[in-house]
């Protein structure tokens, strides 16, 4: 375990000053477009976008609800841009309840490989009462999108599949751990090689957690090393879990600096050779650890693990933005990060886009 401390040491154990500063600016050149508004139709809620570019074309995903979340209906809708996400299409249904079963499509991950744009999709059977991760795939002679079978039993996706040194592809998320239980385990999901709609296979990070906790997880994979990122619901502090054999066991790692909201992170890397973390900056005061109020993205110098600088993605700085910000994704492209989130937090709710230059990203030399 020395080597995976080592590892971890500049990220865990740095009192990360920069990270936490009050007001963070927003970086140079950022750009805010509202995918999908929030009265656009009869479906009032929405959460959990998925983004991906998809041959030449970017796609935004999120599931809906007619009021609330996860009642009565949940569909999983998205848009196209053929403008790198100036202007959207209409609206498209990637997975329904066609069936009327009772099922509820709750959410959906993107992912675009080769030459075909896949969808992974939880299946639930009543609120987090997931069932399968299910597999959609954009037929393209049809432009409609169809189903292609479930990937894993009891496994709910939350962050993009990211293809690892081994070959494989990992997907962070979370399992319950039988039928009828909410997933209250972090696992990740890791395919066969290239077959992505075949039967992945589902490791949990740890043992079950308790009830109080929705534990969401992102992942960074560095050849074999994996550091996984879980959502705490009850403190300021997340759950930190390394893995130094492609994701197959994980150990926690207890002791560490970072601090976040009781939300979902998501985790990368820039082509610059910069990590990244998004997530919801936490207050001061008591109920601080709930607040969604600022999204930040938190980045490190190139081919470094600590973060080094933080900048505001967005906030409720006027009396008109929504007050939550939240449930980030995010993709780069042609020297763009392209970072989508959940505008709002009761009553109706609408996606938002971030468009951010990576220059802007950059941190000075120490």
């Amino acid at each position: 375990m020395n080597h995976i401390l080592t590892f971890l040491a500049p990220l865990l154990l740095a009192t990360l000053s920069a990270v936490h500063a009050a007001e963070p600016p927003f970086p140079a050149g950022i750009k805010h477009v509202r995918v999908e508004r929030s009265d656009s139709d009869s479906y009032q809620f929405l959460h959990d976008p998925a983004i991906e570019f998809h041959k030449g074309e970017l796609f935004a995903a999120w599931y809906n609800c007619p009021e609330k979340e996860i009642v009565g209906e949940s569909l999983i809708r998205c848009r196209r841009s053929k403008d790198g996400g100036e202007t959207w299409s209409a609206l498209e249904v990637i997975a329904e309840d066609t069936s009327r079963d009772g099922t509820y499509y709750v959410p959906a991950q993107l992912l675009s490989h080769g030459g075909v744009l896949h969808a992974y999709v939880g299946k639930m059977k009543g609120h987090d009462l997931i069932t399968n991760c299910a597999v959609f795939v954009l037929d393209e002679a049809t432009n409609r999108w169809q189903p292609r079978g479930d990937i894993a039993d009891l496994f709910l996706p939350n962050c993009q599949p990211l293809r690892m040194a081994d070959g494989n592809w990992i997907m962070a998320g979370r399992v319950a751990s039988r039928f009828g239980v909410k997933p209250y385990i972090p696992a990740v999901a890791i395919s066969r090689g290239d077959d992505l709609a075949g039967r992945w296979q589902v490791v949990p990070l740890s043992k079950e957690l308790s009830t109080a906790q929705l534990p969401e997880t992102t992942v960074w994979v560095e050849g074999r090393e994996l550091l996984a990122i879980t959502r705490n619901q009850t403190d300021t502090v997340p759950f930190v879990f390394a893995s130094h054999d492609y994701g197959r066991t994980w150990s926690a790692v207890k002791d560490h600096a970072f601090t976040a909201s009781t939300s979902k992170l998501y985790a990368g890397h820039l082509s610059t050779g910069q990590r990244y973390l998004v997530f919801n900056q936490p207050k001061e005061g008591e109920k601080g650890f709930n607040s969604r109020e600022t999204l930040v993205i938190a980045v490190s110098r190139p081919g470094e693990s600590a973060l080094a600088k933080t900048w505001c993605v967005q906030n409720h700085s006027t009396f008109d933005r929504p007050p939550a910000s939240h449930y980030p994704c995010a993709i780069e492209h042609e020297g763009r990060l392209f970072v989508l989130y959940t505008a709002g937090l009761s009553g109706r709710r609408q996606c938002e886009l971030a468009i951010i230059p990576i220059t802007s990203l950059q941190v000075a030399d120490k």
